[in-house]
């Protein structure tokens, strides 16, 4: 037998017992990615009651812009609030203990912050974060992006006047 065909076998062996033949499991934030642009909620005083009002009352522009809205709430609860999904409805969904752990850790969240919106792109990259005046400006922010440029080539704004 040739050095090569012993050797071959024993490389094959190798890594098998390095390379693992399991995938990690991929974390909640990790489907969002690439799907929709995830929008939280941190709750942390009486206005966020407003921003849940006015998030409730533009179902049109949460679609059209594939936002998955999450609420973070005062004593560390997140619940999905809409999936992004162009069939999607408001809801009331607790995240299970391991996806709401997962993320309060990509928002930052800790006990006793104020209220805040913060808006992530496709990309799962933060692109905002604060109390802005309005909605307006969280969807001019996404329009402006350049894959949701795109996105109003390929298909127009439904939302528009």
């Amino acid at each position: 037998m040739s050095r090569l065909a012993r050797f071959v076998p024993a490389l094959a062996s190798l890594a098998a017992a390095v390379i693992p033949t399991t995938a990690v499991a991929e974390s909640y934030w990790d489907t969002l990615e690439w799907q929709v642009r995830p929008l939280v909620l941190v709750e942390g005083g009486p206005e966020a009651d407003d921003w849940t009002g006015r998030l409730l009352g533009d179902r049109c522009a949460l679609v059209e812009r594939r936002i998955h809205w999450l609420v973070i709430e005062e004593n560390g609860t997140v619940q999905r609030r809409f999936d992004g999904g162009e069939t999607a409805e408001f809801e009331s969904t607790t995240l299970d203990e391991e996806a709401a752990s997962n993320v309060r850790e990509r928002v930052g969240w800790s006990s006793g912050d104020g209220t805040r919106l913060q808006l992530f792109g496709l990309d799962g990259q933060e692109k905002y974060r604060g109390q802005p005046d309005g909605l307006a400006t969280i969807w001019s922010l996404i329009d402006g992006m350049p894959m949701r440029r795109a996105e109003m080539g390929r298909e127009p704004d439904d939302c528009r006047d």
